[in-house]
């Protein structure tokens, strides 16, 4: 038997239907608060933050007992004329404190254990800011709504509960009201905590703002700084790369000039060489060539030493030198030269081994000469020759 309804945007509410999405897919009625919220929301005109609060909730709640005498049946048959004309009234009130575009709908809840109005209010002011303070100013405030909503409720015809003093008027037991003490009080530590809050929230953020304001301020002259800064510190660097570049040719100059030193030393060392050479030329005779036939005699008598050095250094696996299987190959030539020339007998008449070794050696240089003297002959009818010249 609950009601609920939907600000209709036209100053008045009605029931919250069933809606499609962009898809085509049903939406719940309660979609539509949800719509109706965000348009609000969307008359902020500031980003919002991240705490904000985006809506409140708001309970309007008649005696209980008068429901139990002038409304006995509200379980089974609902309100009567009269609940509902009181119910209605606190309706009006609440558009009238509120706004009626800021509040985006309710329920008239009668499946409790009494009836009661819920509204759920999103606290925009006229100048396009979100801001609940501007509604819900804390308990002084409160208390101030109480009595002008007992005042409209009494225009209307109804006797709402006064309270004149601490004590309430109603009649009720010690132990309630010392129960409805406690939570009262407890509210008021509540709300004044909160109030407290908010009120040290708001200070830390006015000293923020502060901050910012004055480094807002001062951003004009930290953006000349900087850029102050930063032509020194390019500067600087220039100044350090052309000293730098200037050190560089110096010390390539300085290169430059030793190698140049160098050189004219090398010249003149050479100069100096060269009159030294040319006073030595001057004073002793250039040596005279050698002779074509004392050469080739100087490299026919080194020729043999220079053979048996090399037979001598020649070595075998076994240990023996190349002059070693020389010597046996005369050996065996020698032998081979006896029995040729022994006569029927077996005897021979001619000269020693060591003889016969120096005869061969004379004969084999004599035959050396006369192949290199053939040489040279070929040689110089070549180097006459007008072809070879040429």
């Amino acid at each position: 038997m609950n009601e609920s309804f939907v600000n209709d945007g036209n100053g008045g509410f009605r029931l919250p239907v069933m809606t499609k999405d962009s898809k085509g897919k049903d939406r719940p009625p309660s979609a539509e608060f949800a719509d109706y919220r965000s348009t609000r929301l969307a008359q902020v005109k500031k980003p919002l933050r991240k705490d904000a609060v985006v809506m409140r909730g708001v309970m309007l709640q008649l005696d209980p007992k008068w429901f139990e005498e002038h409304c006995p049946d509200w379980r089974t048959d609902g309100l009567n004329d009269e609940a509902r004309q009181f119910v209605q009234t606190q309706l009006d009130w609440a558009c009238q404190e509120f706004g009626q575009q800021n509040i985006v709908g309710g329920s008239l809840d009668l499946d409790e254990t009494s009836p009661h109005l819920q509204l759920s209010i999103v606290p925009v002011t006229r100048d396009g800011r979100l801001s609940q303070k501007d509604f819900f100013k804390g308990p002084g405030h409160f208390i101030k709504q109480r009595k002008e909503l007992c005042d409209a409720l009494e225009a209307v015809g109804y006797e709402p509960q006064r309270t004149a003093t601490d004590r309430s008027t109603e009649r009720t037991s010690s132990a309630e009201y010392a129960q409805t003490a406690d939570k009262t009080r407890a509210t008021l530590a509540v709300a004044k905590r909160d109030t407290e809050k908010l009120w040290e929230e708001r200070r830390e953020v006015r000293a923020r703002r502060k901050e910012l304001d004055a480094e807002l301020e001062d951003l004009p002259r930290l953006r000349r700084k900087t850029k102050q800064d930063a032509i020194i510190q390019a500067r600087a660097e220039a100044q350090q790369e052309v000293a730098d570049e200037r050190t560089a040719a110096q010390a390539a100059k300085r290169q430059a000039q030793s190698a140049e030193q160098a050189h004219r030393d090398r010249e003149r060392a050479m100069m100096v060489l060269h009159e030294q050479i040319q006073q030595q030329l001057d004073v002793t005779p250039p040596p005279v060539p050698p002779v074509y036939d004392d050469f080739r005699r100087d490299i026919m008598e080194a020729q043999p030493r220079l053979l048996g050095a090399f037979f001598r250094s020649v070595k075998f696996k076994d240990g023996s030198t190349l002059m070693e299987k020389f010597d046996d190959f005369q050996r065996r030539s020698f032998a081979t030269h006896q029995r040729r020339d022994s006569d029927a007998l077996g005897r021979y008449s001619g000269p020693g081994y060591e003889q016969w070794k120096d005869r061969s050696l004379e004969m084999q240089r004599k035959i050396d000469a006369a192949r290199l003297s053939n040489q040279v002959a070929d040689m110089d009818r070549q180097h006459g020759n007008p072809d070879h010249e040429r």
